[in-house]
């Protein structure tokens, strides 16, 4: 692990955070379709126990490419989730209580990487 290994899982997390968003509106937008089931993805923990750290790419000024979020974050059936007459388990509550959760964490990711950057910067000067 590279000593800006940092940065990359930061990355990641911020990435899988936008995932969780992403799944979870999903789940909003569907709260009333019949036979839908709620989604969510793997826990951040598995995804980094999995991570490379290094970057991949097919030349030296190219970025990798993104990958399907289904596949790199493994989004399935939630866990736990109560089905209706309808056959949908979406829980409109549980979902924002998910919102809620991913906003702070997304904050919380972005405070991180700020004091990092910031005392990456100040180590430079000098």
């Amino acid at each position: 692990m590279s000593d800006l290994a940092v940065f990359q899982i930061g990355h990641d997390r911020a990435r899988w955070l936008a995932a969780r968003v992403a799944v979870v509106a999903a789940n909003v937008a569907n709260a009333d379709t019949p036979g839908y089931r709620a989604k969510d993805i793997a826990p951040f923990g598995s995804i980094l126990n999995e991570a490379r750290i290094e970057m991949r790419k097919s030349q030296a000024g190219h970025l990798a490419p993104e990958q399907d979020m289904e596949a790199r974050f493994g989004v399935g059936p939630r866990e736990g989730a109560v089905q209706k007459h309808s056959g949908n388990s979406v829980s409109l509550e549980a979902e924002m209580a998910a919102l809620g959760e991913a906003k702070e964490q997304q904050s919380a990711v972005t405070a991180i990487l700020g004091v990092f950057h910031r005392m990456l910067l100040s180590s430079s000067r000098g």
